[in-house]
């Protein structure tokens, strides 16, 4: 089954709530019946049906051998009682719409029969017949055209979807009708045939047993905005922060090895800065040939929050708006050509004011300098996306440009020239009649970012975040950074970044996490599970290796953040195992042994010994 279709019908079930009246009289008790009304809850409306009758197996002369079922169950056990309520028995399609639904509800109750419709229908795409594969011809029906107590059905159901595919307890099946045999549910009754509705329904919950553990780490990511995925060594954390990577950008080709727009992952070492994660200075040769040049660059975070940023930006803006502002790039770029062969015209200086001109540009921005000395040779830097962007904000004069804080502490700071330059451009707009109702862009679709960092504890956290510690928590508020690209220090992380970490709770020689940052993630537990392994030998040895964890593991280590995850013993073979075994497991196991993870005692010693013995004798 398609799995948004799967989760769809879980959600589903997990709003619907169903209860039931007992309304028995004296008289049907006495004749070995059950009647109740079910009520159906959904959304805040309620519906009720009819009277529904039961009756004990041992009244009912079609069932073979009751005290079979009554001796499992331990308990009466009542099924419907087909002496009062229509069995069709497959006859035809209509069955459910005109003869069960119509027989459930109160005479023109038209909105509780659309409501079952939605549960099931001769369409076979209601959501029970969805969830439990019950929808093809002739068995469909089965459980449903022929019990018109669907609310045992749904209790059921709802009962596998709390266990997450687990076995739930045997009463959830007491008042459905089935085939007994040896004390053990076999099958529908014989003249319902021989159907596997729940088997079904069993099999697609543990198709998405780790889908439920990826929708509550979603859940957690969307509110927390950043997660850290701890456990010890094999247990998947780097595998699961890569799923839920795609779960969150809906895109399940991406190349983790390679760019993407909005997905990175990156891994932390004890010798990562801030420097080479959120900005830092770069020397670059200066192109004059005179030295060398120091210029602030964002790096990782910093680079991947502007991008996120801008997308955010972007996505709040309407239609027209961002319409406008792609016309206005793209007549910018013809007027950077204007002004280049103006330059040229005026001996690399084009006046601004008496002393100060434009003498050169560079891919993103122009130069400006004075004739006077004490200027930079190559003059100063004046962006081209501070003219865009005063021009955006409807600046006109210099006072306009000094209290717009959209722009560069340099564009503000030196407000007299760049106006010159916004003036020039609003006149090259209206010189050259462009205008801007041609249509050409909408606005951006809001992207989800996620940014992966492996061995996140690793590095000195407190160190390698600076003052981003405050700009996690409070996502869309500016901080200042300690260093400024063209003038502006601020950082801003946005809402729609989202931050997964990893970490090795086994590893002693990892940096300390401080409460600080500690309260600015959620931290998820990704633990070993045997459950995976379907190789014999390999659970074995998993066992094992837990038995020597659960006497010996040090006092100050939880068994489960050192014992080996499952993903050490998952193998096809014995070859492959016994490979994975010595060359992967055992290493590991010494090393705890001498690192003190693992008492070292002589008990703990001959365990090893005896677990390493073990894998040579492995027959391949």
């Amino acid at each position: 089954m398609d799995k948004s279709k799967l989760i769809e019908c879980i959600n589903f079930f997990n709003k619907l709530q169903v209860s039931e009246e007992d309304v028995t009289t004296l008289e049907e008790r006495n004749n070995g019946q059950f009647v109740v009304i079910a009520s159906y809850t959904f959304e805040g409306k309620t519906y009720k049906t009819r009277r529904l009758f039961y009756k004990e197996i041992n009244h009912q002369n079609e069932v073979k051998n009751p005290a079979v079922i009554t001796n499992y169950f331990g308990v009466p056990v009542f099924w419907l009682d087909n002496a009062i309520h229509l069995w069709p028995k497959g006859k035809g399609e209509a069955e459910i719409d005109i003869t069960i639904i119509r027989e459930m509800i109160n005479d023109g109750d038209v909105e509780f029969e659309t409501f079952l419709k939605k549960l099931a229908s001769n369409k076979k795409d209601g959501f029970i017949q969805t969830i439990t594969n019950d929808g093809r011809p002739q068995q469909y029906g089965f459980n449903l055209e022929n019990n018109n107590h669907w609310h045992d059905i749904i209790n059921l159901i709802k009962a596998i979807i709390r266990a997450k595919g687990s076995d739930v307890d045997k009463n959830w099946y007491n008042r459905l009708v089935f085939n007994w045999q040896d004390g053990e549910r076999k099958s529908l009754s014989p003249y319902l045939g021989d159907r596997l509705m729940i088997t079904s329904l069993y099999k697609n919950i543990l198709s998405i047993q780790t889908n439920y553990q990826i929708m509550d780490k979603l859940e957690l990511l969307n509110y927390k905005k950043q997660i850290i995925l701890q456990g010890p060594p094999g247990t998947g954390k780097t595998r699961m922060a890569k799923i839920l990577a795609q779960e969150m950008l809906k895109d399940t080709t991406v190349d983790y090895f390679k760019d993407h727009e909005q997905f990175k992952i990156i891994q932390f070492h004890p010798s990562y800065t801030y420097e080479d994660f959120v900005r830092g200075i770069v020397a670059k040769p200066n192109e004059d040939g005179e030295g060398i040049l120091y210029k602030t660059e964002n790096k990782t975070l910093g680079e991947f929050a502007a991008k996120a940023l801008a997308n955010f930006k972007n996505h709040q803006k309407d239609n027209a708006t961002i319409n406008k502002e792609v016309l206005v790039d793209k007549y910018f770029k013809d007027f950077v050509d204007f002004i280049s062969d103006k330059i040229d015209e005026n001996d690399d200086f084009l006046k601004l004011t008496n002393m100060v001109g434009l003498i050169s540009y560079d891919e993103d921005a122009f130069r400006y300098r004075s004739k006077n000395e004490g200027w930079l040779k190559k003059g100063n830097r004046m962006l081209f996306r501070d003219i865009i962007q005063a021009y955006n904000d409807g600046n006109i004069e210099r006072r306009d440009l000094k209290k717009n804080n959209n722009l560069s502490g340099l564009a503000r700071q030196h407000a007299s020239y760049f106006v010159r330059v916004l003036n020039m451009f609003q006149s090259y707009l209206i010189d050259n009649h462009l205008k801007f109702d041609e249509i050409i862009a909408t606005a951006e679709p809001l992207k989800t970012f996620v940014l992966i960092i492996d061995e996140i504890n690793r590095a000195n956290l407190s160190s390698v975040l600076g003052e981003l510690i405050y700009a996690l928590e409070y996502r869309g508020d500016p901080v200042e950074s300690m260093y400024d690209i063209d003038g502006d220090r601020k950082i801003i992380i946005p809402t729609n970044l989202y931050i997964i970490g990893t970490m090795n709770t086994a590893d002693r020689s990892v940096g300390h996490i401080d409460y600080a940052i500690r309260r600015r993630f959620a931290f998820v537990d990704v633990l070993p599970d045997k459950s995976v392994i379907k190789l014999p030998l390999a659970v074995e040895f998993f066992e094992a290796i837990e038995d020597l964890f659960e006497k010996h593991t040090a006092s100050d280590f939880e068994k489960q953040h050192v014992l080996l995850g499952h993903s050490y013993f998952l193998a096809d073979d014995n070859k492959t195992l016994k490979l994975k075994l010595k060359y992967e497991v055992l290493p590991i196991l010494n090393e705890y042994l001498n690192d003190g993870v693992i008492n070292k005692t002589e008990a703990s010693v001959q365990l090893l010994k005896e677990i390493s013995d073990k894998i040579d004798k492995i027959d391949e």
